[in-house]
């Protein structure tokens, strides 16, 4: 069975790097200047522990120092060309450093919200947006010790949005995350809640993190007693499927290709150690790799998409927050940088051996402040497992979930859904805010089979 190939991924547009994948506000409105205004008008207080230790990182280090210094000048020069001030593509002047610390330490108490019905889901990711694309910030949002100490501001946040304060935007029917046209994003009704009055979730995380009422309703698992049929670990939409992964490539702006040698690298030794010994890059080599990313209404857990036994201990590989490949975006979406993010950006690995279709790796991807990666306790080396079993969830963390399947030399993979339609390889994806793209892929349904070569 042979399939159509399009490589044209991309709509013809004059910024076919700005895909909008609603987090953050579509183009043409205001939402996204008041949130600009919001953050650099704010009064400024003393600097959080986390916020302060980045200081004292920056002002400690030349290199460091000069290239925030030299990303606030290249910010104050931007002009915005090709039409973007008429397509109303903000973009926050931040001209020092003492500014763009007060915004990160300002928003440790901002949660995701609504303004003008416009998610502003990813304040971090927005107030850099004009920071990231410049030459110097492109350097500084690559460096290990740069993201350690960004990591360190951005779990202050996650602790934030545990907390009951974090919440605000369910406290008031109709309003934010109740307005009649989240809960249909969302489909309120098919949710557990923490109480069934307001605020129904204490607390941000608490939503983010929510189940299903009835899981084998809302998701029932397709073929749970065969590993033939293929299903999808998590919600979302389809980015890119390819087949024969290399074990080495180069990263192209037009079409950015796959690299097993770095998505399965590690700077921690232990890590790296792990991933030698179990010659992962090896072991998938030749393979298939399907690729999905999430919206902010998506069930943000994963499920186990096979039956068979973890491989070993799953870990979490740290990377970087606000890197990107496809430049400029002043739109503030990492969409179409993901194959390029799939190998820098923090991700989470988890192995499962099959007794008749060989090994997957399951790569729960981390994007911009959405970074946290956390794998359910049961799944320790050695565990059985089935299909439609929880497998961990993304704690406002991960907008992308990367899944390897190992080559079978009497089989061969075709990803269709459960009509038998096949999945695009390069499907066009949204450049409107409001769009899910055209691939939905839902947990525990069918993404493909595997057919016999005979």
């Amino acid at each position: 069975m042979k399939l159509a190939v399009n490589y044209q991924q991309f709509e013809v547009t004059p910024y076919p790097s700005n895909l909008q994948t609603g987090w953050l506000p579509p183009y043409g409105n205001t939402s996204m200047q008041r949130f600009f205004d919001m953050v650099l008008k704010a009064p400024r207080f003393e600097y959080a522990p986390s916020v302060a230790a980045m200081n004292e990182f920056i002002d400690g280090n030349d290199v460091v120092s000069y290239l925030v210094a030299n990303a606030c000048d290249e910010n104050l020069n931007i002009v915005n060309t090709y039409g973007r001030e008429a397509d109303g593509v903000p973009i926050p002047r931040i001209p020092n450093k003492e500014t763009l610390l007060h915004g990160f330490n300002f928003l440790l108490n901002v949660a995701p919200y609504f303004d003008n019905n416009d998610l502003v889901g990813l304040p971090y990711s927005a107030f850099v947006v004009g920071i990231d694309p410049t030459m110097s910030g492109v350097t500084l949002f690559r460096l290990p010790m740069f993201n350690e100490k960004m990591g360190a501001i951005l779990q202050d946040w996650n602790l934030f949005l545990d907390t009951p304060e974090s919440n605000v935007g369910f406290r008031v029917e109709g309003e934010q995350w109740l307005s009649d046209s989240a809960k249909k994003q969302y489909d309120f009704p098919i949710w557990q809640k923490d109480s069934e009055t307001l605020p129904y979730w204490k607390s941000w995380n608490s939503f983010f993190t929510r189940n299903f009422e009835d899981p084998a309703f809302s998701r029932p698992i397709a073929d749970p007693d065969s590993n033939q049929t293929v299903i999808c670990p998590n919600d979302g939409s389809l980015f890119r499927w390819d087949a024969k992964i290399a074990r080495d490539d180069v990263f192209w702006f037009k079409d950015m290709n796959y690299s097993l040698q770095d998505i399965l690298s590690s700077p921690i030794p232990e890590q790296q150690k792990l991933i030698d010994d179990y010659g992962l890059v090896d072991l998938f080599e030749g393979g298939y790799i399907f690729q999905t990313y999430l919206n902010p209404y998506n069930f943000h857990r994963w499920w186990v998409p096979v039956n068979g036994e973890v491989l070993f201990e799953p870990f979490t590989i740290p990377g970087c927050f606000f890197n990107k490949l496809v430049l400029p975006d002043f739109g503030g979406a990492t969409t179409a940088s993901l194959p390029y993010l799939a190998q820098v950006n923090a991700r989470g690995v988890i192995v499962f051996k099959t007794e008749d279709f060989g090994h997957v790796c399951c790569i729960p991807l981390g994007m911009s402040e959405v970074s946290s990666v956390a794998f359910d306790p049961a799944m320790y080396q050695g565990a059985q497992v089935c299909k439609g079993q929880e497998m961990g969830m993304f704690n406002y963390g991960g907008s992308s979930f990367a899944i390897l399947y190992e080559r079978q030399p009497d089989k061969e993979l075709i990803f269709v859904n459960s009509d038998g339609i096949p999945y695009p390889q390069r499907p066009v994806l949204p450049t409107g805010s409001s769009s899910t793209g055209g691939n939905v892929t839902m947990i525990g349904s069918q993404i493909g089979i595997w057919y016999s070569k005979k």
